[in-house]
């Protein structure tokens, strides 16, 4: 008899809400039994017992670890203020974690998420979905068989909007820097940043600002980062704030020596050009990887959007990931990363050097004495 599972969803309304389907995603999963919800928000909770056909709702997210049993619980909010709190609880309760991005605030406290889990013998999904998109996760194999030749160099880019800068660094980044370091499946060995204001200003410590959505410490309109991967393979992130909106602003370009490979749109678009150089004018053969990933993709029970496919996948694996005790595909190390990106900007535009990755300082740069 197949194994099932029993699901938890612990939400925030008004304070990040339910995330990008990170409540839902438990929904027509035929091996899991979604047993309880949780929000502080009384009408917030109501709602969401309606929404996922849970009679079990409390109030307190502690008093349903505590009466209630999980293989996985659902850590929803947006907002990571309380991430660290509610991964404690969790993995003591002894349940597997599926964890809204941004991870954490600070590395310290992934660190401490981290070391919660290890102990507690549990594993945690980040809900970084792109790369557990069928394009990106064939896209790799390409790119590790060679046809874009040699890797050479990498062009990321934010949203670039209202956000752009800090925030977009923040909200955005993790996800370009997540696809990135899966696709090249290696880490960055340093960082070397800029940071300004509009007019051009390089940032202070004193310019920084609580983000909103309880992101902690920002800073910034405009943020150039360069970081290598080694083999002189190297990256670039560049976010400017306010900038003419575009379906293709946000993603990554990589430059081979035989080809160009893209992604776009949430990683759903992924394409091959076939030569190292971009001509506009030149008839160059483009690759769809999206339409050759899509006909290897049983699709007899599609899923109605890319968040929820990819939260699927990240679920299924975090289970799978405990009983054959091994590390998940997307895990907690990896949203870490994505923080040691984010936080290795600050650090080296504050003390105008590269700097090598991972971080010595684990509390915010923008706030270290």
């Amino acid at each position: 008899m197949p194994k099932r599972y029993r699901a938890g969803v612990i939400g925030c309304t008004g304070r990040g809400g339910y995330g990008h389907s990170l409540d839902t995603v438990y929904l027509d999963m035929d091996e899991i039994d979604l047993v309880a919800v949780a929000d502080e928000d009384p009408v917030g909770l109501e709602e969401a017992g309606r929404r996922l056909g849970v009679e079990k709702r409390y109030t307190d997210y502690r008093d349903m670890l505590r009466k209630e049993w999980f293989d996985i619980v659902s850590i929803c909010s947006r907002w990571p203020e309380r991430h660290l709190e509610m991964v404690l609880e969790v993995a003591k309760a002894g349940a597997c974690i599926f964890l809204e991005k941004p991870m954490a605030r600070t590395l310290a406290e992934a660190d401490a998420m981290i070391e919660a889990c290890e102990k507690a013998g549990v594993m945690m999904g980040i809900a970084h979905q792109g790369r557990m998109q069928p394009a990106v996760l064939l896209a790799r194999r390409f790119i590790a068989d060679g046809a874009i030749g040699d890797v050479l160099s990498v062009q990321m880019r934010g949203k670039e909007d209202r956000r752009g800068g800090g925030e977009d660094l923040m909200v955005l980044g993790t996800h370009m820097f997540d696809t990135l370091r899966f696709l090249l499946g290696r880490n960055p060995a340093w960082v070397f940043a800029s940071v300004t204001m509009t007019d051009g200003r390089p940032v202070v410590r004193e310019d920084a600002v609580q983000g909103p959505e309880e992101l902690g410490w920002i800073a910034g309109d405009r943020i150039h980062a360069l970081y290598g991967f080694g083999n002189g393979v190297t990256a670039t992130f560049e976010t400017r704030r306010n900038q003419q909106a575009g379906p293709h602003r946000f993603g990554l370009w990589i430059y081979g020596s035989k080809g160009i490979l893209t992604v776009h749109n949430s990683s759903q678009q992924v394409r091959i050009y076939e030569s190292p150089v971009w001509h506009p004018d030149a008839d160059i053969p483009v690759r769809n990887i999206t339409e050759e990933a899509a006909r290897l993709v049983d699709d007899a029970n599609p899923v109605p959007s890319f968040a929820l496919y990819g939260n699927r996948a990240i679920v299924r694996d975090v289970l799978q990931a405990r009983e054959d005790g091994r590390r998940p595909v997307n895990s907690g190390y990896d949203g870490r990363w994505a923080m040691e990106m984010i936080h290795g900007v600050y650090t080296s535009h504050l003390q105008g050097v590269r700097i090598p990755l991972p971080l010595a300082q684990r509390e915010h740069p923008l706030k270290e004495v």
